[in-house]
């Protein structure tokens, strides 16, 4: 390939990450929310699609059938319990771009690697520019286009891996943008007052940090004992406890808790358990909550389609969930890109990054680097071994060998 033609192609390649990046974002959202919706979708699959067709591509069946049983299994319920159009097309826009995680290829990581990096660039500033011009700090004032606070937080802390591991890399003053980008993150998640999102923001620097820094990890846990301990002391501070009670961690008590949502969604899941509600009727459920989803990814799914769809996708983030499980036991440069799926599933917990395919196709780019990651360690280690089994061997005579051999010869071994 010449150099125009490779300066072309990364420069297509960046104008592609680009406009992922605005996608995942909900930023285009500002512009149609339908673009945003079909877009995040199309792009998950054309990101499929460029994986499937590069030489070193990997396919992961499961997910590729599971994503069509479950757009089967909508479209099923949608004329069971008869949906409107608008609400069967967004469901199997949703369930379409799981598509993106049957495939993966390091070919792709160039991209997926800039769509990461755009993702955290765009939001950073974007919640830092509204917090900027906002006269008071309380949750929920700093959202995006597409109308998701929490989300964004969630999509910084999938992003956080990348900026830690390119912190890691780099060297001298190459470090300093890094080392300024890194609070800036942990700033905009704090900023966003997601409860969700601070959560999982410190469990994913508690696991790069008691990975393999032991020294930041002892610093990390007793700062989380002298908290723990002084929290009475802390929480008496006027400033403190203001700010707790904005960021509804102290004296809040939520018009539509969770556990009441969670509640009314099993009874009517339960009470049409093989197809569930059809997509859209949620919303129906929900509305004298004036929620429009059962702020669980996992539930959500078996509230719009029922309890065999739930199954897949289960399935489908558990298999998610065995890569850092596996990678645990490998080294740092495999561990810390594999932490994204621990912070989706986190948010999956309490919100519906489901229902935005932007935040798919951000998950699958996370999954690509996941996958690219340890297979490569898996590859390093199996040529270490081969390359270790294929040096030369000597073997050194036993002692009985040695009686066996002639007088002059055991004369000549000694000497």
């Amino acid at each position: 390939m010449t150099p125009n033609a490779t300066a072309e192609r990364s420069l297509s390649t960046s104008i592609a990450a680009i406009v992922a990046a605005l996608i995942t974002t909900g930023m285009t959202s500002a512009y149609s929310h339908t673009a945003t919706l079909l877009g995040g979708s199309v792009a998950s699959l054309m990101l499929a699609g460029c994986a499937i067709l590069s030489p070193h591509a990997r396919a992961y069946l499961f997910f590729l059938f599971g994503a069509i049983a479950l757009m089967v299994l909508a479209l099923v319920s949608a004329e069971v319990n008869t949906a409107e159009i608008s609400s069967t097309i967004h469901v199997l826009s949703c369930y379409a771009a799981l598509g993106a995680l049957a495939f993966s290829s390091t070919d792709v990581s160039s991209f997926c690697r800039q769509l990461i990096l755009g993702t955290n660039l765009i939001l950073t500033y974007w919640i830092l520019y509204q917090a900027y011009h906002l006269s008071a700090l309380e949750a929920w004032l700093i959202s995006n286009p597409s109308g998701a606070g929490n989300l964004m937080a969630a999509q910084i802390n999938m992003t956080l891996p990348l900026i830690l591991s390119k912190f890691d890399a780099a060297k001298g003053v190459g470090r300093l943008p890094w080392l300024i980008l890194l609070p800036l993150n942990c700033l905009a998640v704090f900023l966003v007052m997601s409860r969700n999102g601070i959560g999982a923001m410190l469990i994913v620097l508690t696991l790069y940090i008691l990975f393999n820094h032991k020294r930041l990890a002892v610093l990390f846990i007793t700062g989380i004992a002298s908290t723990y301990y002084f929290w009475d002391n802390i929480l008496q501070t006027p400033f403190v406890h203001q700010l707790l009670v904005k960021m509804r961690l102290v004296g809040f008590v939520p018009a539509a808790p969770r556990s009441l949502i969670w509640k009314i969604a099993w009874h009517h899941t339960t009470a049409h358990p093989m197809l569930g509600v059809g997509p859209g009727k949620p919303q129906k459920f929900l509305a004298v909550m004036d929620i429009n989803h059962a702020h669980n990814n996992f539930l959500q799914v078996a509230f719009e389609s029922g309890f065999p769809a739930a199954f897949i996708f289960t399935v489908m983030m558990i298999l998610l969930l065995w890569l850092p499980v596996r990678a645990v036991f490998q080294r740092r440069e495999q561990f810390v890109p594999t932490i994204p799926i621990v912070a989706y599933i986190i948010f999956s917990w309490t919100g519906g990054p489901l229902a935005f395919p932007g935040a798919t196709l951000l998950l699958a780019a996370c999954v690509n680097e996941a996958r690219s990651a340890v297979f490569c360690g898996v590859k390093a280690g199996a040529a270490q071994r081969l390359l270790t089994n294929q040096l030369p061997r000597v073997r050194l005579p036993t002692p009985a060998a040695s009686t066996l051999l002639p007088a002059t010869s055991r004369t000549q071994q000694l000497r």
